[in-house]
């Protein structure tokens, strides 16, 4: 395990870089590995009221607060109880403080209007794609006062303050979670396709051409698909951005550009654009790779082909490493995590996640209330004994799941409260941490550049790109040029009807 430890010496570099979500799953704004109208993993709360042990932060404090991150009635009865033990907690320690349970699954559709029309929760979780545009058109509050009044706003690395601020530097948010994209690796298929190392290691692909060729032998000696690629919804397009990024669509050959006037240009027929997708192209038709039921794989159906062995590689992240294994019977020791490969126009991943953010109408003392919630749910960077039971419980859980049990990527710069996820982690390891290694180190030794998503409506992009790749990939003869140039009318339409 000194690797991992080494790890987590760098580790804290990747809150300089966590910027993106993943694709919608179903209203276009929820991310494949985790949604974001869904409560993060929180802290156990003590099974006695009177055992409560935490610092109250203010208790005269006077609010009526609305949480958006309250869980559906629909939830498990167990998740519903937890924050109904939540809501109790908080009624002891801030008896001035009315808490009133809303969940709410946003979307930047169904937020905008209830923002500006008065009627948004106190708190929500929007992908962190959305903060720039939410604060540039005023649909959030500024928090800066009440994060300092609790002491954490000097755990913000200067990206968080860029991503979740303004140019004055004022603080409108806070992270909840991230992940990094990388693939999956079932390893009982690279072992019957011979491709295994001296050391027993699998041997992945380290560029797309050595995926493509890597591909072609596990179809060959198997029989089975090399990679899995979902091509259905958004998922298709969501990929196909951190393929055409590593063809170099980045800079100013970016796929969306902002000129002098502020105008948005979808710059989506560039040589770097339109090589991303002649490449999943070939993964079709020249080198026969992947999938069948391609156009029909959504992110869940991905998981299970890597899951149960129909399928040898995955593009997948670090949050979603339970789907394959405790979800498809995937043992840990078959299964690894490994960078996203590097293409000729550089090595790029994905990094995103959710943060929290507040009605514009918000006041401090409504603010500080709802980050004395998050802070009892175990979401802010504070130790206690029922947040460190809470870590534990979720390791446990995990490792008697299956589930392969890995370091967290850091919400916030605080090395005590790292430093026990790092330990915790250590505690309840149950892998062999070099199936591991290479995709956390890629992140931390600068070998990959992590790349929040673009800028600006990027789910209705990948669903309109999703579409250009279905269609190269059921048509042999399908102009991949003409594809592409479809793509950027429709996209640029879109963008001057919405933004522009």
């Amino acid at each position: 395990m000194k690797a991992y430890i080494r790890v987590f010496s760098v580790v804290l570099a990747l809150c300089l870089l966590l910027a993106a979500c993943g694709p919608a799953a179903v209203d276009g704004n929820n991310d494949g590995g985790n949604d974001p109208g869904t409560p993060a993993t929180t802290a156990a709360p003590p099974t006695e009221l009177d055992d409560i042990s935490r610092e109250v932060i203010d208790a005269n404090l006077t609010a009526t607060i609305t949480l958006g991150n309250w869980p559906p009635d629909t939830a498990p009865d167990a998740e519903l109880a937890l924050f109904e033990g939540y809501k109790a907690i908080m009624l002891q320690q801030y008896p001035n403080v009315t808490v009133v349970p809303a969940y709410f699954s946003y979307t930047l559709a169904n937020y905008v209007p209830m923002a500006r029309g008065g009627t948004a929760p106190t708190l929500f979780q929007p992908p962190f794609t959305d903060p720039q545009l939410l604060i540039s058109q005023g649909l959030v509050a500024d928090v800066t006062d009440a994060l300092e009044a609790i002491n954490i706003l000097e755990k913000f690395s200067p990206s968080f303050i860029e991503l979740l601020g303004d140019e004055n530097g004022r603080i409108y948010g806070l992270p909840r979670d991230g992940y990094v994209l990388g693939m999956h690796i079932n390893i009982n298929l690279f072992e019957e396709a011979g491709l295994m190392t001296e050391d027993g290691l699998p041997d992945y692909p380290k560029t797309l051409q050595e995926l493509a060729e890597k591909g072609q032998i596990i179809r060959e000696q198997t029989g089975k698909a090399g990679l899995v690629f979902p091509a259905s919804e958004t998922f298709g397009g969501w990929l196909w951005t951190n393929i055409a990024w590593n063809f170099g669509a980045v800079g100013n050959n970016a796929l969306l550009i902002q000129d002098a006037d502020g105008k948005w240009i979808a710059n989506l027929t560039s040589d770097a654009a339109v090589a991303a997708l002649d490449f999943i192209r070939s993964l079709r038709w020249e080198y026969d790779i992947l999938n069948a039921d391609t156009t029909t794989t959504d992110w869940g159906h991905a998981h299970t082909l890597l899951g149960t062995g129909e399928a040898a590689m995955n593009f997948a992240a670090d949050d979603s490493v339970d789907n394959p294994t405790a979800g498809k019977g995937l043992p840990v020791d078959k299964f690894a995590l490994v960078p996203f490969p590097a293409g000729p126009g550089g090595a790029y991943a994905l990094t995103g996640g959710t943060c929290y953010m507040f009605a514009p109408n918000t006041t401090t003392d409504e603010a500080v209330a709802s980050l004395a919630f998050l802070r009892l749910i175990g979401m802010l960077p504070f130790l206690d004994d029922d947040i460190i039971a809470g870590m534990r419980a979720g390791a446990s859980s995990s490792r008697e799941r299956g589930v392969p049990v890995l370091p967290p990527i850091p919400a916030w710069n605080d090395e005590e409260f790292i430093a026990m996820q790092r330990s915790i982690a250590e505690e309840y390891s149950n892998v062999d941490w070099r199936l591991y290694e290479d995709f956390f180190n890629s992140f931390t030794d600068g070998s990959i550049q992590l790349r929040g998503e673009e800028p600006v409506f990027a789910q209705q992009l990948y669903r309109t790109v999703t579409n250009a790749i279905q269609r190269v990939i059921t048509r042999e003869d399908a102009d991949v040029y003409g594809a592409m140039e479809r793509a950027r009318e429709n996209f640029q339409e879109y963008l001057d009807d919405e933004i522009n």
